[in-house]
This record gives C-alpha cells, sequence and structure tokens, in this order.
C-alpha cells in the first residue's frame, strides 16, 4: 500500500496527495524509531478524519483507496 500513497501524492488531487504525503513521512519517521507505534496510528488515523476529509474529498475511488492504503500502512 505505500505504492498506492506513492502514487497518490504525486499524481492525485491535492487533497489527497498533501494527505498522502504526510502519511508517506510519518511511516518514515515510524520505521526510523522516531514515533511510537501508537502515535503513528493516531497519526495516520486524524489524516482520514470524516469531517474535513468529506468536506474536501470529489471522488468517492480516490477517497477509498486513501483511506485502505493509510489504515493498511499503519496496520489499523
Amino acid at each position: 500500500m505505500i505504492n498506492e500513497l506513492e502514487i497518490l501524492a504525486e499524481n492525485g488531487p491535492k487533497w489527497a496527495a498533501s494527505r498522502a504525503k504526510q502519511a508517506l513521512v510519518f511511516h518514515e519517521q515510524f520505521e526510523g524509531g522516531g514515533l511510537e507505534e501508537f502515535e503513528f496510528q493516531d497519526m495516520m488515523l486524524r489524516l482520514i478524519e470524516d469531517g474535513p476529509l468529506d468536506s474536501e474529498a470529489d471522488d468517492l475511488d480516490t477517497k477509498a483507496l486513501l483511506i485502505t492504503a493509510i489504515q493498511q500502512v499503519a496496520n489499523i
């Protein structure tokens, strides 16, 4: 699912690209030991909170892909 986040970060709509880029940064920090698992999962979940995401997401398929990728990378 990292590949999907990378694709969204480079080619996705602005709302998805910004969240995907941030998710990749969080993942890199977690893998490097800079974040505890709980912190990492919490930060990842905040990226896909319903309120802000629902107001920006204009493509349900992209939204579903982003949510799935973030949940799987964060092991949620």
